[in-house]
């Protein structure tokens, strides 16, 4: 008769059923860990640009004028190292080519931390190249409040910020930078705002800014989708490389 050798036995029920609870807790623990990462990413993104709307509200507060749009004299105020506007001084718009005067005026009063950004800017350069605050992706944030003529009657691509409702008018904007997957972008939509990206507050934008200082636009079917109920949604499945702005 054939015996099964006592070194060769199989598991019993109860090692089994251990071996599975590892198995099960060790799959829980990388799937929490996960959403602690995309929650962590989530908070840090919001807080970014929630420090912006905060020092963009302050230094005009403190200083009586728009960051991003100061004369020289203006800028002297704050302190002999801030820029003033390289793009029409103190004409109530900043384009994006004054998005690096902007931050340098908000860090130079205090508003944010940003070592980058307390470089004196005198000549035009590449509007968010190297003197800029960078997201957790390490891709360059921008500020923008356009002059409304500057913008498309309707949603279209190359624009800063996609709106579904013709003539909207110039708001100021910050962006999230690049390299934001939709699908961190629509979690981020969800908790400040109404969870779509062409309305309210947060928005999809495909005019990406680069750390060479190039403006890109992406495909928009990598970020954006077409519902024929809800309009326009956070395309999730996969997610696609993108940005958001935040409306000031």
């Amino acid at each position: 008769m054939f015996q099964v050798n006592g070194s060769q036995r199989g598991f019993s029920l109860v090692e089994a059923a251990i071996v599975l609870l590892i198995i099960g807790l060790t799959i829980g623990g990388i799937l929490r860990g996960q959403e602690l990462v995309a929650s962590a990413r989530v908070r840090n993104v919001v807080d970014q640009v929630r420090a912006v709307q905060v020092a963009f509200y302050g230094f005009q507060d403190r200083y009586n004028a728009l960051p991003g749009d100061l004369t020289t004299a203006q800028a002297a105020l704050v302190n002999p190292n801030t820029s003033a506007a390289l793009s029409s001084p103190a004409d109530g718009w900043v384009p994006i080519v004054d998005s690096q005067q902007f931050f340098n005026n908000i860090a130079q009063a205090g508003f944010i931390s940003c070592s980058t950004c307390m470089v004196k800017q005198t000549v035009a350069s590449n509007p968010t190249a190297s003197f800029s605050p960078v997201n957790i992706f390490a891709q360059p944030i921008a500020f923008a409040f356009p002059i409304p003529v500057s913008l498309p009657a309707t949603n279209a691509l190359g624009t800063y910020f996609l709106s579904t409702q013709a003539n909207e008018g110039s708001r100021a904007m910050v962006t999230t930078g690049g390299a934001v997957d939709s699908k961190l972008l629509a979690e981020i939509d969800r908790k400040i705002d109404d969870g779509y990206p062409a309305s309210s507050q947060f928005r999809f934008s495909d005019a990406i800014p680069s750390v060479n200082g190039v403006i890109s636009s992406p495909p928009f079917i990598n970020c954006v989708l077409t519902d024929a109920t809800l309009g326009y949604v956070w395309a999730i499945n996969p997610p696609g490389q993108c940005q958001g702005i935040l409306l000031l």
